[in-house]
């Protein structure tokens, strides 16, 4: 073999070689990364730091979602009654856990009637997340636009609207128990003015 080649063959070892160990490397960090992820949601610190979106006291916007079944639910079925409104993706560990949790307990009067609105095709809702009780709606926004109106960019994310339709709480959470607790927090609050806060 000549001196070139053989300086080409060295070339290619080294490049061959360092790209193994980017690659170990990247592998290691993600990995590191993942259990970073698993640790902090199986401790169950909830991400109450989590507050953007509508202030309290902001009249909650009108908003539809299709359901799984292809039919429309509405912010107008709730008219007249606090309920909550969940923001939720099927891709979310906690929003998977969360979600029949919650549902479960609005069946049961845990919690106020309830609206999950999820990302993406409505016909992809887990089957978890589906029920048929007229305390609960389930489905899919179009084109993150309930979203969007409300300034919710992360999942899981809850609102208390009041009667009027007023927000009393908002918060970030991962667990039934979050909910719970601003569901606690929020009652016997009543927005007395609605308007932009």
């Amino acid at each position: 073999m000549s001196a070139p080649a053989w300086i080409a063959a060295c070339v290619v070892l080294a490049v061959l070689i360092w790209l193994g160990l980017a690659l170990i490397g990247a592998v290691r960090e993600l990995a590191e990364l993942r259990d970073r992820v698993d640790a902090l949601e199986a401790s169950g610190v909830s991400p109450s730091h989590l507050e953007g979106g509508l202030a309290v006291g902001t009249l909650a916007p009108a908003w539809s979602i299709t359901t799984p079944g292809g039919g429309v639910a509405s912010s107008s079925a709730f008219e007249g009654r606090r309920h909550l409104l969940v923001f939720a993706d099927a891709t979310c560990r906690a929003c998977d856990d969360m979600v029949p949790e919650l549902v479960a307990a609005a069946g049961r009067g845990t919690v106020p009637p309830l609206a999950v609105i999820g990302r993406g095709d409505a016909e992809a809702t887990p089957e978890p997340w589906r029920v048929a009780d007229v305390r609960v709606r389930i489905g899919s926004e179009r084109d993150d636009e309930v979203s969007e109106a409300f300034g919710v960019d992360v999942s899981p994310f809850v609102y208390v609207v009041d009667e009027d339709g007023s927000v009393v709480a908002r918060s970030g959470v991962a667990t039934l128990d979050d909910v719970l607790r601003l569901v606690r927090d929020a009652e016997g609050m009543r927005i007395v003015a609605a308007g932009g806060a």
